[in-house]
């Protein structure tokens, strides 16, 4: 298939929001950049929520009479707007668009209903090329997705910590007077005991 023919279908797709398998035969997709939904709770989006999958196309439109932001790119699925590019890494995918240099596309990651809606969505825009072109080794990054961080999943994602177990040394050099001895686990008795006997013993000679 000719590149012309494959992005006349790609560019069709994007209106029924799933790219065949069948066309992607020849042609690998260069990664542009990857980025969350921004917006993502003041259009379409939330609405939409539970339509979208990963994998989906979705379109780019540029609206360069956007008051907020003359490089905005917005993202269509299937014909509604659900966000935007992030105005701070929008400039160059809108020279590519204005110039029609690369034929971009976007298309849906990951998806992430736990987080808040500005992390619900995450896209990458990419261009194709003809896989029987070599690529050089540095350049193999480009063809691979990465996962998002999620910072408004810091709290949930991580797990607690449980207190470090104090060490004779921890005790020795600590600064503080308030010590709860109980944290020193059973297998230190040792350390324990030597607290107990010198420490609070100096504590009641000095602070009585």
């Amino acid at each position: 298939m000719k590149r012309s023919e494959f992005l006349k279908k790609l560019i069709t797709s994007v209106a029924v929001g799933a790219l065949p398998l069948s066309l992607t035969k020849n042609f690998r997709k260069i990664y542009l950049l990857q980025c969350f939904v921004a917006g993502f709770q003041h259009y379409e989006g939330m609405n939409l929520m539970a339509h979208l999958k990963d994998g989906d196309l979705l379109e780019l439109v540029r609206e360069p009479e956007n008051k907020f932001d003359a490089n905005a790119i917005a993202l269509h699925w299937q014909g509604k707007k659900i966000g935007f590019i992030p105005a701070a890494i929008n400039e160059i995918l809108r020279l590519l668009l204005d110039t029609n240099a690369l034929s971009l596309f976007a298309v849906i990651t990951h998806l992430e209903k736990d987080s808040k809606p500005w992390e619900n969505v995450a896209v990458a825009v990419y261009f194709i090329q003809e896989a029987n072109k070599e690529l050089p080794a540095h350049a193999n990054d480009l063809t691979l997705i990465e996962a998002p961080h999620y910072h408004t999943l810091k709290n949930k994602k991580q797990p607690i910590k449980e207190p470090k177990p104090l060490t004779l040394n921890d005790l020795i050099k600590s600064n503080k007077r308030v010590i709860n001895l109980d944290t020193i686990p059973e297998h230190q008795k040792n350390p324990k005991y030597y607290f107990e006997k010198y420490y609070l013993l100096w504590c009641d000679v000095v602070c009585c």
